[in-house]
């Protein structure tokens, strides 16, 4: 399946602000999954940017404003092709116990910012796989407790709120449905991280949809691994299979490691923020994304803003000259 995707995030601010710095973790990852066939990355005002990959191997994009101002627009368009994901072996619940196994996973069986390891929380673990022989099976025993003790309610939490609160409350949504199966899976002893990424579905809790173009928001699922055979991806929002309609932009030990954005600035004032995802699927010889961005590499565009009046005609020249073309 062929994806274009168009991420918005516009922060509005009160007064002017000087010295923002922002990260963005937005940008379709490489895997045999999916190809990532074109980016680009706009700002307005332009930002200085600087792109590496972090401890977790997501992208990150870090933005610098130097300059006065009170409003910021940050754009990203992708170009996708996402394929069928590959099959995960199963494997018996005993090859958990190994030891390197254990020590190669570590960080996705500790407790982190958002997952927290209580008693409590490894008792239930323990408790919802218990009788179960395979990997496999023990993963979709807690999905299946998971969607039991909570109903996704749009807006009904915010990002953080700890597992017991959760819990109390009886509703969450997509982040939420993945942190509390990465809680649970951690406490059995089963490694799990947190996905981030892009659902081509109208609505997340059945994850499908015939619609050409719609309107979501980043989604969150889960990867549990199996000993001796990989990652195995898993949606509890939906407990549909994760394929061809999501999208990977990165993953962690929660949401904290994959944020779509974070930043500081310099400024008494407090930003109102909107952000929206368009997605839209493309035919084999539809040009969804303008032809200058299927040539371009895949490399950030955001342009630095011009150190004299004379470049800016110039650059203006050029953006006309190319439209034209």
């Amino acid at each position: 399946m062929r994806l274009d995707i168009r991420y918005r995030m516009h922060f509005a601010y009160s007064d002017y602000v000087r010295e923002a710095h922002n990260e963005i973790r937005v940008r379709p990852s490489d895997l045999p999954s999916q190809r990532l066939l074109a980016h680009r990355l706009t700002t307005n005002p332009p930002s200085r940017v600087l792109s590496f990959t972090d401890y977790w191997g997501t992208t990150v994009d870090h933005l610098s404003q130097l300059g006065d101002h009170n409003s910021l627009v940050i754009l990203a368009e992708s170009a996708v092709e996402t394929r069928p994901e590959p099959v995960v072996g199963d494997a018996f619940t005993w090859a958990l116990e190994d030891q390197a196994f254990a020590l190669e996973h570590v960080e996705y069986l500790s407790a982190s910012p958002h997952v927290e390891q209580t008693p409590e929380v490894v008792a239930v673990g323990r408790d919802i796989v218990a009788g179960h022989d395979s990997v496999h099976e023990s993963v979709q025993a807690v999905i299946d407790h998971v969607r039991g003790r909570i109903k996704y309610t749009s807006g009904s939490t915010h990002i953080g709120i700890p597992l017991s609160e959760l819990l109390t409350g009886g509703a969450g949504v997509c982040q939420d449905f993945a942190h509390l199966t990465i809680g649970w899976l951690r406490g059995a002893g089963i490694p799990a991280r947190y996905v981030s990424g892009y659902l081509f579905a109208a609505d997340e809790t059945t994850g499908e949809g015939t619609e050409e173009a719609i309107e979501v928001q980043t989604h969150a699922w889960v990867e549990a691994a199996v000993p001796g055979q990989g990652w195995l991806p898993v949606d509890p929002t939906n407990d549909r299979p994760v394929g061809e309609r999501h999208v990977v932009i990165g993953h962690g030990r929660d949401y904290d490691d994959v944020a779509p954005v974070r930043g500081v600035y310099v400024g008494d004032v407090q930003p109102e923020v909107n952000a929206s995802v368009e997605m839209r699927r493309m035919e084999p010889m539809d040009r969804t994304l303008s032809h200058q961005v299927r040539r371009r590499s895949h490399r950030v565009l955001a342009t630095p803003p011009p150190a004299t009046p004379q470049e800016a005609q110039q650059q203006q020249q050029q953006q006309q000259q190319q439209q034209q073309q």
